[in-house]
């Protein structure tokens, strides 16, 4: 407000219009100004703030740290070889003639059947094929062959092997076996005998007929072969170097301690075998091979 002398003396005045009163409604409208800039510019800066508290987009790549290793004793790592590959069956990697290949063939079918006698022959002529034919699997052929010889024997007692005789008075199993060139426990065995005491006048026997065994050991391959009048009967494993020099011997009555003496280790149930079968003054042959 502002008072002024008037017309009619002194007025008042509602809206003075001066310099003074003009330079004050700019410095207001200067503090408005102000205020405003001071405002705006805070809302700047939360606005910045809060963008940069945002998940960065899924397509833009993350910084990932870089870790620098730590300096350990334990050896580098070294990727294990593969695995060997898995062995082929024994021969069949072999182009056998077609004669072996027939003859394996008539083996298998003869096993599947039972046929022990055509199984016998079967592996006899596969032996004897000359060459290179079937040498990989000629030591499995002679163990399988002497299981059958062995079934041939004792269960088929077998006729060019074993003959029937008939007890007369003053007979004993003894002198049955000794007088036919055997021994006493092949015969007890051929007949399921518990022992050599029951005997009775007119019984019949199985014995073996003067069978001409000879053992062939190979000081070398470590094995026994074991032939029956000339032929090849069955196979055994020697199983510790054999001390016994290279030569010919003459087998005794007892032969499981005689192999022992000579320093020919076989297992216990081979030594027995070999001791049933095989009669005194029998033939031994030690090989170097």
């Amino acid at each position: 407000m502002a008072f002024a002398q008037g017309k009619f003396g002194i007025e008042y005045n509602a809206n003075p219009i001066d310099e003074e009163s003009s330079g004050a409604g700019w410095l207001v409208v200067v503090i408005a100004l102000a205020a405003i800039a001071v405002l705006a510019a805070a809302g700047v800066r939360r606005l910045v703030s809060s963008a940069s508290d945002e998940p960065p987009p899924i397509d833009a790549p993350v910084a990932v740290p870089t870790v620098t290793p730590v300096a350990t004793n334990a050896p580098p790592y070294v990727e294990p070889p593969p695995p060997p590959p898995t062995p082929l069956p024994p021969g069949a990697e072999r182009n056998r003639p077609r004669v072996a290949k027939n003859l394996l063939l008539k083996l298998e079918k003869a096993e599947a059947a039972h046929d022990v006698e055509l199984a016998v022959s079967t592996i006899e002529q596969l032996r004897a094929l000359p060459g290179e034919a079937v040498a990989d699997l000629d030591n499995s052929l002679a163990r399988r062959l002497g299981e059958l010889n062995i079934r041939r024997l004792f269960v088929g007692r077998n006729r060019q092997w074993v003959k029937e005789v008939e007890v007369r008075r003053g007979d004993s199993a003894t002198r049955i076996a000794f007088e036919n060139g055997s021994t006493l426990a092949s015969l007890l065995k051929l007949n399921e005998l518990p022992s050599a005491d029951r005997l009775r006048v007119g019984q019949k026997l199985n014995v073996m007929d003067h069978p001409r065994f000879t053992i062939v050991v190979h000081r070398v391959a470590k094995y026994a072969d074991l032939t029956l009048k000339g032929k090849f009967f069955k196979r055994y494993d020697i199983i510790a170097p054999v001390r016994a020099e290279a030569g010919n011997y003459e087998t005794p009555a007892k032969l499981r301690a005689f192999l022992a003496e000579k320093g020919i280790a076989l297992s216990p149930a081979d030594s027995a075998e070999l001791d049933m079968l095989v009669p005194a003054k029998s033939s031994l042959l030690v090989s170097d091979l």
